[in-house]
Parts: C-alpha cells; sequence; structure tokens
C-alpha cells in the first residue's frame, strides 16, 4: 500500500471509528440521509424490492454474523454484510436506513459472494449490493457518478465492444488515468515482458485477439438501448452514453449503407 494512502487511511480512523466527511462512519451516514430526498428513498426501496433477483437473495437476516466473519472486506475496510442485510430488512418501514448506506459504505463491498456461501438463512449479501448499486447507478447518485467516473473509457469499451480491455488501453506513454498514477512505471517494460510469455498464454491478448464484428457491435448497442441499459447509465455516466450512443448511430449508418 502506498504511504501517503495508509497515512490519509489512518487520519480517517479514530476511536469513534472511520470518519467520512469529517463525521465518524454513523454520523456520516445519518447526516447523508437527512440531506436525500425522501421520494428517492422510497423509490429506491420500491425498486429493490420489485426485482425478480430479490426473492432469491432476501429471506431472512437471523443476526448471527458468518457474512461478516468470511467478509474479506470487512479485515481490510469499513464494511459489513450483515449491516446490509439488516438495512435491507427494515428498509420497507425505515428507507433512509437503506439510503444511508448507499454512499462510500456500499462501494467497499468486493463482490467475492464469501458471504452467499455460509449465510444459513441463504441469503446472498452481495447479491443485494450488486442490486442497490445498480439502483444508485440508475437513479444517478453521487456515490454512483464518482465511482464510474475514473473507470470512464472502460465502460465504453464494455458498452460499445463487449470487451473491458483493449490493446489501445496498454500505452506506453500517456496511460489513461483509468489504471492510476503509476502505469507509466508498469507499462515501461511491457514489450520486453510479453516476449517472455509463452504463446500460448498471450492468445486473444494482441491486437487480432480484440478485433470485435460490426455486426457484433450494432447488436450489442441494439440490445442495450431496447433494454434499457443506456437509460440506466445515462443519469451516472452521461457522457459515456452519448460516446455508445454516437457510436451507434454510426453503426447503423453503416449497416444500412451495406
Amino acid at each position: 500500500m502506498d504511504a501517503k494512502y495508509a497515512r490519509k487511511l489512518a487520519a480517517r480512523l479514530n476511536t469513534d471509528g472511520w470518519h467520512y466527511g469529517g463525521l465518524p462512519g454513523l454520523q456520516w451516514e445519518a447526516e447523508n440521509a437527512r440531506r436525500g430526498e425522501p421520494q428517492l428513498m422510497r423509490r429506491i426501496v420500491d425498486e429493490l424490492r420489485s426485482d425478480v433477483r430479490f426473492q432469491e437473495f432476501y429471506h431472512a437476516c437471523i443476526n448471527c454474523g458468518n457474512c461478516t466473519s468470511m467478509c474479506p472486506a470487512f479485515r481490510f475496510v469499513d464494511f459489513e454484510p450483515r449491516i446490509v442485510v439488516q438495512k435491507v430488512m427494515h428498509a420497507k418501514d425505515e428507507p433512509e436506513l437503506l439510503y444511508q448506506m448507499m454512499d462510500e459504505y456500499l462501494w467497499a463491498c468486493y463482490q467475492c459472494y464469501s458471504c452467499w456461501e455460509v449465510c444459513p438463512a441463504h441469503n446472498n449479501p452481495g447479491g443485494l449490493v450488486a442490486l442497490l448499486k445498480e439502483a444508485a447507478v440508475r437513479n444517478g447518485l453521487e456515490s454512483a457518478k464518482r465511482t464510474l467516473e475514473p473507470y470512464s473509457k472502460t465502460l465504453f469499451k464494455v458498452m460499445a465492444t463487449g470487451t473491458q480491455i483493449t490493446p489501445d488501453m496498454h500505452m506506453l506513454f500517456a496511460p489513461f488515468r483509468d489504471w492510476g498514477p503509476h502505469k507509466a512505471e508498469l507499462v515501461k517494460n511491457i514489450r520486453t515482458e510479453r516476449q517472455g510469455v509463452p504463446v500460448e498464454s498471450m492468445w486473444g491478448v494482441m491486437d487480432k485477439g480484440w478485433r470485435v464484428p460490426k455486426r457484433t457491435m450494432l447488436e450489442l448497442f441494439i440490445i442495450e438501448r431496447e433494454s434499457g441499459v443506456l437509460d440506466s447509465v445515462r443519469n451516472s455516466s452521461k457522457d459515456v452514453v452519448d460516446m455508445v450512443e454516437e457510436a451507434g448511430k454510426e453503426l447503423e449508418e453503416s449497416e444500412k449503407n451495406g
């Protein structure tokens, strides 16, 4: 871990627990909820409970703590799967409890689903987190915007081509910010290092392995448009959706013109 980043984390921790925005975690959550819109809170709860996956992911929490004991995020950051399930359990009557954790707290989940494996009640806290993250993106919560913004290029690649990483994202110079400040150092000798990797292991990594047919990209665009994916992401990452739509229109024009 970078020493500067470690000091920054340590500065947020005292006898009251982790600090967010200058406040202890629970106080920060309460303050965040007070600033929230009641209608938005209720809408998020309704969206969660009406999702077809909700009945599979949530049953009833018996507060045993098995999920938290297995959670790797709990060991390193301020996150407990049990809190997620508990707040989901009470969200219908107290939607602000759910809204409280849909910012910094929610995004600390690693999505490893270890919690699901050990829950005697067959809850899937990781699945609930996924549903809540989708709701955060769909409703344009500030937390979702902050989370997606550094990965805008990766998000565009996924939505436009169906691939997450392509060769043009591994530049020796001027690496895009998604990879962080140390990317330039990491890729300095990437060509030499690749030559030392067996050909079989590199299959699909070079440019020819990432060329997506225009027909496939067009089909992907149509699926995203008709299924509501573009509308869902627009509230949190409008610039990316605008670029995807522009690329989609070009593909449609190309298809029409043969």
